[in-house]
C-alpha cells in the first residue's frame, strides 16, 4: 500500500503539471481557431490570389508568419493586411492582366 501511495504521489507530481499545460494549450488553440482574425492557408491563398506553394514559399522566406494549430496552420489576417499596406509584403502582378482595367 505504501508503495502504491508513493507512486501515485510521484507520478501525480510529474503528470499533473504536464496534463494541465497540455489542456491549457488545447484551449488556447481552440480559441485561436474561433478568432475571425486568423484564417486558414486556403483562405489566405484566396485573399492573396495565390497558390498554396506560393504562400508556403513566402512562409519559408519569412515574409508570412504561420501559427501551427495542431495539424492545421493559421495566419493572422490583420498582419497580412498591415504588411500589404506597408509594402513589406508585395504581390506579384498578373502578367495576363497587364493593360486591362
Amino acid at each position: 500500500m505504501e508503495l502504491t501511495s508513493a507512486m501515485e504521489q510521484f507520478f501525480g507530481g510529474i503528470l499533473k503539471p504536464l496534463v494541465t499545460e497540455a489542456v491549457k494549450e488545447a484551449i488556447a488553440e481552440k480559441e485561436i481557431k474561433k478568432d475571425p482574425n486568423y484564417i486558414t492557408v486556403e483562405e489566405a491563398c484566396e485573399f492573396l490570389h495565390c497558390s498554396e506553394p506560393t504562400l508556403y514559399n513566402r512562409v519559408n522566406k519569412g515574409e508570412i508568419k504561420v501559427l501551427k494549430n495542431g495539424r492545421s496552420s493559421l495566419i493572422d489576417k490583420r498582419k497580412l493586411i498591415e504588411d500589404l499596406e506597408s509594402g513589406k509584403l508585395k504581390l506579384r502582378k498578373d502578367k495576363h492582366r497587364k493593360g486591362k482595367a
